[in-house]
């Protein structure tokens, strides 16, 4: 049939049939995504949050030795189904060094708020070699000449004794043993039961620091306007577990193992605040 013969009813349904096809083949117009501007807030401010139900859970840092160093555990939890038990034993000195911590990274967070639980068993018997559970460790500036110190701040446990260590030094360049140091008594040792502690700390090397410690709920230190960090590049990091340093150095000790539990550890910015980190049930 010739073009002449189509009638012409037939080609007004061709062509319009045309026009659809080449329509339909038009590329879809797709929305742009919204440009983000400024800094994005972490959920309530909380920056970490650690609850050891299934995993011990990503760390920046792991010092762990052995294969009790760290374990998880029901048979003693503050919260939700487990808490991680932490194993210290004085031969773990021929894998490396007598700790067992998870640490953050370093950072430039001038002011956080910090909780964590934790439990010492009737076994955790007295001492005269201190401990640390926890610290705030400070990144040496290396291209400044410097080398790894003593942490800024520690907490840890001395003859039966829960104690906070604060060492300063406004110098651009510290050293180890170059600083000032001040160990605070904030009780006695309760064991068999879980022990929740929320820190308030914005670090200085002048008279600007602050250090609130709380206590299962009750203000126990409050250290206002004086110096509690190094000079350096970066702000001081969370650390937690066990570090039993007097190993090393052959002191004199009763004991050739410990044991803790932490459970519900929290870390928020400056904007948190306590009832943002602080475990809400007990």
């Amino acid at each position: 049939m010739s073009a002449k013969s189509i009638p012409g009813w037939v080609m007004m349904l061709l062509v319009a049939g045309l026009h659809v096809l080449l329509s339909s083949c038009e590329p879809m117009k797709i929305d742009k995504p919204q440009e983000v501007t400024g800094p994005q807030q972490p959920a309530d401010n909380i920056l970490a949050s650690y609850n050891f139900n299934e995993t011990i859970g990503e760390w920046a840092e792991r010092n762990t030795c052995c294969d009790w160093s760290a374990t998880l555990t029901d048979s003693v939890k503050r919260n939700g189904l487990r808490s991680a038990r932490i194993e210290l034993r004085k031969g773990d000195l021929s894998q490396g060094a007598p700790w067992s911590e998870f640490g953050l990274s370093p950072n430039k967070n001038r002011e956080e708020w910090y909780a964590f639980s934790v439990y010492f068993p009737r076994s955790f018997v007295k001492d005269t070699i201190e401990e640390s559970i926890v610290q705030w460790q400070a990144l040496p500036d290396f291209s400044k000449g410097e080398k790894w110190r003593s942490p800024p701040l520690l907490l840890g446990v001395l003859n039966d004794s829960i104690v906070l260590e604060v060492r300063s030094d406004s110098k651009e360049v510290n050293h180890q043993g170059d600083y000032t140091f001040n160990r605070l008594n904030l009780g006695r040792l309760d064991k068999e039961q879980w022990l929740d502690w929320v820190f308030h700390i914005r670090w200085s090397y002048d008279n600007t620091g602050v250090i609130e410690v709380w206590k299962n709920g009750k203000l126990v230190l409050q250290r206002i306007n004086e110096p509690n960090a190094y000079n350096d590049a970066m702000y001081p990091y969370f650390k937690i577990g066990l570090y039993k340093w007097g190993w090393e150095r052959k002191s004199k000790t009763v004991t050739n193992s410990r044991i803790m539990f932490i459970d519900e550890v929290k870390v928020g910015n400056e904007s948190s605040g306590y009832e943002k980190v602080a475990i809400q049930s007990r």
